[in-house]
């Protein structure tokens, strides 16, 4: 039988040289899911070498794994008569359940401690069973002033994250820290401090836009605008009860007037008519 071409013998070793490198990672491998997938791989490769070689005109050869495997302790035989060489059998891959993942898993359940308008740290509790066995370097947290980004690397296989871009308020990421517990991560965001106490959180996140932080310096430049861009918060986040009641308040202010809460009309203001306020 003529031999093959130089072309034809190129792609059969690399075909080789595949299955022999995906062998070889089969053998290593421990997961049940990564040996089925690389099983899989293996036999579509295999099938392809043997196509490869019958359509070059040689006959079908062992697989080269099982070849490089059997070599070592088969003895010696004499060449036996050349047989006509028949199709490959096409391994049908085995169907496989891929789901789409990525590297991290994120952490959607935690608990939270907003602390009080006398309380300097907002703490966020992961769960997260027997992260105290991880060396210290594989939890961390990256803070800026509205977000945070805790990492746990290689808790029983996987990678978890919780990240957090649109805090409701602002915080002093050089005082923030985390800290590794017994089945828990502790984040502590330290809030900023005021003239008049530290910022008063409802929720982790802000629900819209982020509101800018009053800083001292901006209350003691102009405290009178400090009182109204805080009633215009309470104002916006409040019930229609809640809107009567401030938007009264704020005009009766105005005039001079004596407020009673029980004088208030009962349509609040619109957001334009608090604007001219």
């Amino acid at each position: 039988m003529a031999a093959m071409d130089v072309d034809s013998t190129a792609t059969v070793q690399e075909l080789e040289a595949d299955c022999r490198e995906l062998q070889g990672m089969l053998d290593r491998a421990t997961r049940p899911n990564v040996r089925k997938e690389l099983q899989r791989v293996l036999d579509v490769i295999d099938a392809e070498r043997a196509r490869a070689i019958v359509k070059a005109g040689a006959p079908v050869a062992s697989s080269p794994v099982e070849a490089s495997s059997s070599s070592e302790t088969a003895a010696p035989k004499t060449a036996a008569p050349k047989a006509v060489a028949k199709p490959p059998e096409v391994h049908k891959p085995v169907p496989v359940d891929i789901k789409p993942m990525g590297p991290w898993t994120e952490v959607t359940t935690f608990g939270l401690d907003l602390g009080g308008f006398d309380k300097p740290l907002v703490t966020v509790d992961l769960r997260l069973k027997g992260v105290e066995a991880l060396p210290t370097e594989k939890v961390t947290c990256d803070f800026t002033e509205s977000s945070l980004d805790c990492k746990v690397i290689g808790l029983d296989g996987q990678n978890y994250r919780f990240l957090k871009t649109n805090l409701e308020k602002d915080i002093v990421p050089a005082e923030s820290s985390v800290k590794v517990k017994k089945n828990h991560v502790i984040v502590s965001l330290q809030k900023v401090k005021g003239q008049y106490g530290y910022d008063n959180w409802s929720d982790l996140c802000a629900k819209g836009r982020r509101r800018p932080t009053n800083t001292s310096e901006n209350k003691e430049s102009n405290p009178q605008d400090s009182i109204m861009g805080m009633m215009r918060d309470l104002y916006e986040d409040g019930d229609d009860n809640m809107k009567r009641v401030i938007g009264e308040a704020m005009v009766k202010s105005r005039t001079g007037e004596k407020f009673d809460p029980k004088d208030a009309d009962l349509k609040p203001p619109s957001l334009s008519e608090m604007d001219d306020i």
